[in-house]
């Protein structure tokens, strides 16, 4: 079987490559098959931030792991790589004479020997991540056969990093929103299609048992007696299941009890690798839903003022969306300011404008996304 590059000798360092994204620890196996293929006498693999950067992390072989991580030897990595981009390869002869910045803090981590081949595999946002290979005796035919070697081997070990990357960044993601969840104090609840709670938290239990004439939890078991507020949760899961990559907001309202809700539909079923806490909400193929619920009138710490400064609206606009979010019509909003409706319509026009949205549910998306923050 040959590969891409015409040749099946990388085949498993390249499968072990890739295996480190999901076991770091095979980082050991891929420096010593990069030593075997390259015939070279040591190798290793550093990742770091600046040159006095003290979480630095790395493997190695045929050399003092410790050594390696040194500032000292960081540092001098760091300089005579300076120069050189994503990809470069810089090399060094430890028999000609070398920088005084950086060369004795090589030697005596590699020796006074040989050649060094200084892959830059990396440089990215302040971090930097090199391959060193190091050759106690080796020919012109030999450097260039490795360099060749290491040039072949160079996207893999991008695209294996850069997976490596997201898989982290969707971790930390991931953990954020699980904290997010449990400590919000906005009822929120993951609920399946036919409002089964696959999870809620504190708050959501706390609102169902206030308003037990209106939803009933028991038993992972979401009863909505509302029919105002059952319809709209049925049709926002309806358009969360056809758009799966929209929030989906709507306004509810019980006329007899004056209750108004601001409700959000979120499906979440393949977005993203959830942690431990959530995992079991995704334990079967079922779409799920985030069901957020506020009660409209009840955010005392969302003011205009935060509202203005966050948006960049007046202050006209800022008290207008304030009345909004806390579930005033424009004709009601109109007849306590004493203006016509045509008025109040022309200042939300104003508002939706300066924030870059086109109708009025965007807006309310907008506010609500800011009133998750202060409730």
């Amino acid at each position: 079987m040959i590969n891409a590059f015409g040749e099946d000798t990388y085949l498993a360092l390249v499968q072990s490559i890739y295996e480190t994204v999901v076991t770091p620890h095979e980082w050991d196996k891929v420096i010593a098959e990069t030593i075997e293929i390259t015939q070279a006498s040591a190798a290793a693999i550093v990742g770091f931030r600046r040159p006095d950067d003290r979480r630095v992390s790395g493997f190695a072989k045929g050399i003092s792991k410790a050594q390696l991580c040194s500032p000292q030897v960081i540092g001098a990595l760091y300089a005579c790589t300076l120069n050189a981009g994503q990809g470069a390869v810089v090399n060094i002869d430890f028999k000609t004479r070398l920088s005084p910045q950086w060369g004795a803090s090589l030697q005596e981590c590699f020796g006074n020997e040989g050649m060094l081949l200084v892959l830059v595999v990396m440089k990215e946002s302040g971090r930097q991540i090199s391959l060193m290979v190091h050759f106690n005796r080796a020919g012109r035919t030999e450097i260039e056969r490795a360099t060749e070697a290491l040039m072949k081997l160079l996207p893999h070990f991008q695209t294996a990093f850069a997976i490596q990357k997201a898989t982290l960044l969707e971790r930390e993601r991931s953990s954020n929103m699980e904290s997010a969840f449990f400590s919000s104090p906005v009822p929120s609840a993951i609920i399946t299609a036919d409002y089964q709670v696959r999870l809620a938290n504190t708050g959501f239990e706390k609102f169902a048992e206030a308003s037990h004439q209106l939803i009933e939890y028991r038993d992972s078991i979401l009863d909505i007696t509302d029919p105002e507020l059952r319809d709209v949760i049925a049709r926002l899961v309806g358009m969360s299941g056809q758009h799966s990559r929209m929030r989906h907001i709507a306004c509810a309202e019980d006329r007899t009890k004056s209750v108004k809700w601001l409700v959000s539909i979120d499906a979440l079923t393949g977005r993203c690798a959830f942690g431990a806490q959530f995992k079991s909400v995704f334990a079967s193929s079922d779409p799920v839903y985030m069901l957020t619920m506020r009660e409209l009138g009840r955010n005392t710490l969302l003011q205009p003022e935060m509202i203005r400064s966050v948006f960049g609206l007046t202050s006209t606009e800022a008290n207008l969306a304030h009345c909004l979010l806390n579930g005033e019509t424009a004709s009601e909003i109109a007849r306590q300011r004493g203006v016509s409706k045509n008025t109040i319509h022309n200042q939300l026009a104003s508002a939706m404008a300066r924030i870059g949205v086109n109708r009025q549910t965007q807006f309310m998306h907008c506010l609500a996304e800011l009133s998750s923050f202060t409730f």
